[in-house]
């Protein structure tokens, strides 16, 4: 090899890590870009404490969202639609939901609000617009509950409201308060019927 030939291999080789360095580089800057990007994103949503709610396509996605399994009743009408027409989330990881059920007749239908934690209030925005009219204590499989007269964005309904396992639930609904009772008392394994 010429003298010439190895200063040009020398080159080439310090071109080759100079351009693996250049490379390295600019993925550092880009994956630091996308980092700020996303902060940047979600900084208003913190800095205004958004925990929703938030609109899921399915039970499954608000499972996900929640890091939480969510609480279904083993008793269900045929005279409701399955699956929920509209799924909420709120509350951020291990948060609440609300499941609204339309009835296939297009009469009155269901809606089920809970926590997924024990211990854990349901969060605010899945209840608000809520006027509560009146309330009685009342039970449900033997543990002690709440029927209430509410108006939901100027709407009445019948609401009852508990805990299963100590996580907090509410059914409403515009309907049957036997049909409502029955579904409670599903949520507990106690039979529905």
């Amino acid at each position: 090899m010429t003298e010439r030939t190895a200063m040009g291999a020398v080159r080439a080789s310090g071109a080759g890590a100079e351009i693996a360095r250049m490379l390295v580089t600019l993925a550092y800057v880009l994956a630091g870009t996308a980092a700020a990007i996303a902060g940047l994103g979600a900084l208003p949503r913190l800095l205004a404490g958004d925990t929703g709610p938030h609109r899921a396509a399915s039970i499954q996605e608000a499972e996900r969202r929640l890091g939480a399994r969510i609480l279904l009743p083993g008793y269900y009408p045929e005279r409701l639609a399955w699956p929920p027409t509209a799924i909420h989330v709120a509350g951020g990881r291990h948060g609440s939901v609300r499941l609204a059920f339309a009835a296939r007749d297009g009469g009155t239908g269901l809606e089920l609000v809970a926590a997924t934690d024990a211990g854990v209030d349901i969060a605010p925005a899945l209840l608000s617009d809520r006027t509560v009219l009146g309330a009685r204590p009342t039970a449900v499989g033997g543990h002690p509950a709440t029927l209430a007269s509410v108006l939901v964005e100027g709407v009445p309904w019948q609401e009852l409201s508990w805990s299963v396992n100590g996580r907090a639930v509410v059914l409403r609904t515009q309907g049957d308060l036997d049909e409502l009772v029955r579904i409670a008392r599903s949520l507990h394994g106690v039979s529905g019927r």
